[in-house]
């Protein structure tokens, strides 16, 4: 019988950053049987990923990344969060944790009970420097490194079917300016309307410049996680404005690798959401990282990439910066070759 790996601590096939993680950690293990369980009544395509209706008895377990650690109850423990630590005790030697941020809603007595079972477990990997200094302050060996999805690469055939489906929404790849958004709740706290005029500012910029903005959604999860009400109402604003939903195309790609094919291709790339940041630079392209957290924050930091919290965020100011991203290339041959060494240090340390 071959070695089965159960991902524990999933979230959503439907949020195109988690699905990304999902289909990276599959990849990497690939000698396994990898099984993972989701709330989604209609999952996601993730590439030979086992989904099932619930995790059994696995040989190991690999605790995904992300930002999972969220506890949204100041000065408690949030049931979610209770849930999230009882999967990393299922078999704690045999369990790592891969590409985690610590959010800073995890902090007190919820990081506390979050290092306790941490120092159990067979390896933590960490995606940003401040939940490595967090981890190894409190005395958790932490690796770190960065996030999962830098490990997967776009197609050409992502690539020609994102030009495809752009066209047939009247958009030209080469004077696109993507922008990825988000709704903020008290996970991460930041002013829905002065985020949406910030937006709309930034829409009817690019517009005098002669690009065409495209708003690109990148969740379809739940509650606050959907992009699409947030969209039509910048769009409302700014009718030259585009959305590009790549939930709404059927195709035989995975909807991550789509997103990739479109951002590798379009004229400029404005990110709000940490993987269209990700996954712009895994597919070699520079976006203009615009931050609300700590993981973003330490791509700019680690990776020089250019960007601004969205706290500082001024389009009359920034418009320039953005513009001159479309001439930056990335090499993202050593992240992807460093995320595997680092996966593979963590792996070695669960195998039976």
């Amino acid at each position: 019988m071959g070695l089965t790996i159960g991902l524990v601590n999933t979230y959503s096939t439907l949020n195109i950053g988690d699905a990304a993680i999902y289909s990276a950690l599959t990849a990497l293990a690939s000698e396994a049987e990898v099984v993972a369980q989701f709330q989604d009544s209609k999952p996601d395509y993730i590439p030979c990923l086992q989904i099932v209706p619930q995790i059994r008895h696995c040989d190991a377990y690999i605790s995904v990344g992300g930002d999972i650690f969220n506890n949204a109850r100041e000065g408690l423990i949030t049931k979610a969060f209770i849930r999230n630590l009882l999967e990393l005790r299922r078999s704690p030697k045999h369990t790592f944790v891969f590409g985690q941020s610590i959010p800073r809603s995890c902090h007190s007595l919820s990081f506390q009970a979050l290092t306790l079972c941490l120092r159990r477990l067979a390896a933590v990997c960490v995606r940003d420097v401040e939940s490595h200094q967090r981890l190894t302050a409190s005395g958790i060996p932490a690796i770190l490194s960065f996030d999962a999805a830098f490990t997967l690469s776009v197609s050409e055939q992502a690539k020609d079917l994102a030009e495809q489906l752009l066209k047939t929404l009247e958009i030209q790849p080469e004077s696109a300016a993507l922008i990825s958004l988000r709704t903020f709740d008290s996970m991460y706290r930041h002013d829905n309307e002065q985020f949406q005029r910030q937006l709309v500012s930034l829409s009817r910029q690019f517009c005098q410049q002669g690009y065409q903005p495209v708003l690109l959604i990148q969740s379809q999860a739940y509650g606050a996680d959907n992009d699409l009400a947030m969209a039509r109402e910048i769009v409302q604003q700014v009718p030259k404005l585009k959305i590009f939903n790549p939930f709404d195309f059927t195709h035989q790609l995975p909807t991550w690798e789509l997103v990739m094919g479109a951002l590798a291709i379009c004229r400029l790339i404005v990110a709000i959401r940490y993987h269209t940041s990700v996954l712009a630079l895994a597919s070699g392209r520079v976006p203009f990282n615009l931050y609300y957290s700590n993981k973003g924050k330490d791509l700019t930091k680690r990776l020089q990439i250019p960007g601004c919290s969205l706290e500082e965020f001024n389009p009359d100011i920034h418009l320039d910066a953005i513009a001159a991203t479309s001439a930056i290339n990335f090499d993202h041959e050593t992240i992807r070759q460093q995320v595997k060494e680092d996966f593979q240090k963590c792996y070695s340390r669960i195998l039976p």
